[in-house]
C-alpha cells in the first residue's frame, strides 16, 4: 500500500519513457557527433550532456525530436504522480469528503477515434509521399483534438445525457459542417488523383467516370431514403473513406505513368527549321540580295 503510494503506475511508465529518450537522444548525438564533426573528445561529449551549450550536436533533428520526448513524457509523469493517477481514495482525501460520486459513462456514439485513426494513416502517406496531404492530415488531427476534447467536456456538463449531446452539437456542429466538408471534398480529390495518375490515358477515364457514378448513385440512395438509420450512414462513409484510401495508397505504390510532351518548336525541326515558311523566306531574301548585287 505504502509503495503504490510513492510511486503511482502512471508516473513509473512515463518516468521510464522518459529516462529512455533522454539516453537515446545522447547516445544519438554521440554517434553523429562521432562521425560528422572534428571537434574534439570533450566537445563531442560534453554537446549531447548539455543540449549543445558546451558542444556541437551533428543532427539537430534526431536530437531535438528525442530530447523534446524525455521532456514531454517527463512532465505528465510528474503531473500523474501530483494527481496520484486519479485515485478515488487520494482525490476523496484532499476533498474531505469518505467516497467520491461515480463518474458518468460517455453517451452515443462517437465516431472520432475511427476518423483519428484514417487521419493518422494518411499522415504517414503524407510523409512519404505527398506534402499536401501531410498538412491536411495534420490540420485534420488538430480538429479531432479539438472535438474530441469538447465531446469529452460535453459529456460531464451537466446529469442529463441528452442536454449534453445537444450542447455538443451547438457548439461543434458551426465549426465542424464546413470544416469537414471541405477536409472530405480534398481527401476524395487527392485519393482520386493518385489513382487517375497511376493508370493509363484510358483508364484513367474508366476510373473517373465509375467513381462518379458510383458517387452518384449513393448520393442519390442516401437521399431517397431519410429514415435511414444515422449507423449505416456512417458505415457507408467510412467505406468510401477505406476505399479512397487503399486507391491512393496503390496509386503512390504503382506510380505515374509516363506523360509524352511535345517538344518546343512544334514541326520546325532541327536548328535552321523543316517548315515551308521557315526555308522558303530565308532563301528569298538570299536569291534577291544576290539579284540587287548582280545588277
Amino acid at each position: 500500500m505504502i509503495r503504490s503510494r510513492v510511486l503511482t503506475p502512471g508516473f513509473r511508465l512515463l518516468f521510464g519513457f522518459a529516462v529512455y529518450a533522454l539516453f537515446a537522444a545522447f547516445a544519438f548525438a554521440l554517434g553523429a557527433n562521432v562521425e560528422n564533426t572534428d571537434q574534439g573528445l570533450i566537445e563531442t561529449v560534453l554537446g549531447p550532456l548539455t543540449g549543445g551549450w558546451k558542444g556541437g550536436v551533428a543532427s539537430h533533428v534526431g536530437y531535438t525530436v528525442l530530447l523534446s520526448t524525455a521532456f514531454t513524457a517527463g512532465f505528465l509523469a510528474f503531473v500523474l504522480i501530483a494527481f496520484r493517477d486519479a485515485d478515488a481514495e487520494s482525490q476523496a482525501e484532499v476533498l474531505q469528503v469518505e467516497h467520491l460520486p461515480l463518474t458518468r459513462a460517455p453517451y452515443g456514439a462517437s465516431y472520432i477515434p475511427i476518423t483519428g485513426a484514417l487521419l493518422a494513416v494518411a499522415l504517414m502517406i503524407g510523409l512519404v509521399a505527398s506534402t499536401p496531404l501531410l498538412v491536411a492530415s495534420l490540420f485534420g488531427l488538430f480538429l479531432v483534438g479539438c472535438a474530441w476534447t469538447i465531446r469529452a467536456w460535453s459529456n460531464r456538463a451537466t446529469g442529463d445525457d441528452e442536454v449534453n449531446l445537444e450542447l455538443y452539437h451547438q457548439i461543434i456542429d458551426p465549426a465542424r459542417i464546413p470544416i469537414v466538408g471541405a477536409l472530405i471534398v480534398a481527401f476524395v480529390v487527392v485519393g482520386l488523383s493518385r489513382v487517375l495518375l497511376a493508370v493509363s490515358s484510358v483508364g484513367s477515364v474508366v476510373v473517373f467516370s465509375a467513381a462518379a457514378t458510383v458517387f452518384f448513385l449513393v448520393a442519390l440512395l442516401l437521399a431517397s431514403k431519410p429514415k435511414l438509420g444515422k449507423d449505416i450512414v456512417t458505415i457507408v462513409v467510412i467505406v468510401g473513406a477505406v476505399l479512397v484510401l487503399a486507391g491512393a495508397i496503390g496509386g503512390l505504390v504503382a506510380g505515374q505513368r509516363d506523360f509524352h510532351h511535345e517538344e518546343e518548336g512544334g514541326t520546325h525541326g532541327e536548328e535552321g527549321g523543316t517548315s515551308e515558311e521557315g526555308a522558303l523566306a530565308p532563301g528569298g531574301i538570299t536569291i534577291v540580295l544576290e539579284g540587287v548585287g548582280g545588277r
